[in-house]
């Protein structure tokens, strides 16, 4: 009966494991929608404030010359990009599959093929600082456990840092390094290149061009849409990288559950075959005494 009761003290770990499993996928359901409402609420605002943007250049490109601002000169001026600034978006925590360890295998490839020209390393969730450290990276920041309403914030800070050095010719480029929210079920580590944007190659996807009125001038415009377009983007793939953690830690924890409830069954199948032989032994030797 030994063999029995160590199976039974496994079968109650097992679904001791279980129900943290199953508690761990209740409590990320709950975060993903959460960081979902956010996400899809900020998507079509981020597309149209592309929009918006490009129109501007667009109508500036055609009008008169006006006198621009340093901002605007250094958007609408493309540098080589010698000088980068890249921002790496993981999760705080683990159990969640190869979220992390995908999103920091791109990350690896970036620095392995751009490590000279790479200035600053800004690091979002604990596991993108514990890889810059173990690669040997000095971090610019760091931004450890901020809850979903500080996401806001984190991303105004780096928007506002970046800009200014952009401007200053500090930088030539803002690189962010994240998971795409595609679905619950799929997340795509991405490498987005947030500013200098590509503004005439997109302005040719758009079919129809909607004319607006600018006021006071388009310049006055474009200066204050650029900073708020920076700091949307940098605010959606924050959003995009919660969704995503969350959900790939949903899918880990209702496998984790659903390996947990097959191992129990297959435990308790092995237990029932040990206990009916231990008592067909025991009949047999009654059988065989009683004979005797």
């Amino acid at each position: 009966m030994a063999g029995v009761q160590d199976i039974r003290r496994r079968i109650r770990s097992v679904k001791n494991t279980q129900q943290v499993t199953k508690a761990m996928k209740m409590i990320s359901a709950v975060k993903l929608r959460k960081s979902q409402e956010r996400l899809v609420s900020l998507r079509p605002y981020a597309t149209k404030l592309l929009q918006v943007v490009q129109n501007v250049v667009s109508q500036m490109q055609q009008g008169e010359t006006t006198p621009m601002t340093p901002l605007i000169q250094a958007f609408l001026a493309p540098r080589e990009e010698k000088r980068l600034r890249v921002v790496v978006v993981a999760g705080d925590k683990g159990l969640c599959g190869g979220f992390n360890a995908n999103l920091l295998k791109l990350a690896d490839a970036l620095f392995r093929e751009r490590r000279e020209e790479i200035l600053q390393l800004d690091v979002v969730g604990k596991r993108a600082a514990d890889w810059a450290r173990k690669q040997g990276l000095k971090t610019t920041r760091e931004y450890i456990a901020t809850p979903l309403p500080g996401l806001a914030k984190v991303a105004n800070e780096l928007a506002t840092e970046a800009i200014r050095q952009y401007v200053a010719d500090e930088i030539d480029a803002l690189y962010v390094v994240y998971n795409f929210f595609t679905s619950p079920m799929n997340q795509t580590p991405t490498a987005l290149k947030v500013f200098p944007m590509a503004l005439e190659n997109r302005a040719e996807t758009d079919q129809e061009e909607v004319p607006y009125l600018l006021e006071p001038d388009p310049v006055t415009v474009l200066e204050a849409l650029l900073p708020q377009f920076v700091e949307t983007e940098l605010s959606r793939c924050l959003l995009e990288s919660s969704a995503s953690e969350h959900a790939a830690r949903m899918s880990a924890m209702d496998k984790a559950s659903t390996n947990a409830a097959e191992m129990i069954d297959r435990l308790t199948l092995h237990m029932n075959k040990l206990r009916q032989a231990s008592i067909t032994n025991q009949i047999i030797e009654i059988v065989s005494g009683a004979n005797a």
